[in-house]
């Protein structure tokens, strides 16, 4: 994993004026991929279960998506 990270801090250097754009398209995808994921779960039966357990989510109120009806 360390030559990804040098290989990402070279292209950083050498490209000031366009890594940005590529990063926040690459994290905007992971959201948009846990949403779509988080989604799909709730879809399930028992959906809202399922994701506490593969969370670890003890208190469901502090989630909105989990306490909605």
């Amino acid at each position: 994993m360390n030559e990804e990270i040098d290989r990402w801090i070279k292209y950083m250097k050498e490209n000031p004026n366009t890594w940005r754009e590529i990063h926040n398209k690459f994290i905007d995808a992971q959201f948009i991929k846990a949403h779509e994921f988080t989604q799909k779960i709730l879809k399930e039966p028992n959906g809202k279960e399922k994701l506490m357990k593969i969370y670890n989510i003890k208190n469901k109120n502090a989630f909105s998506v989990l306490h909605s009806p």
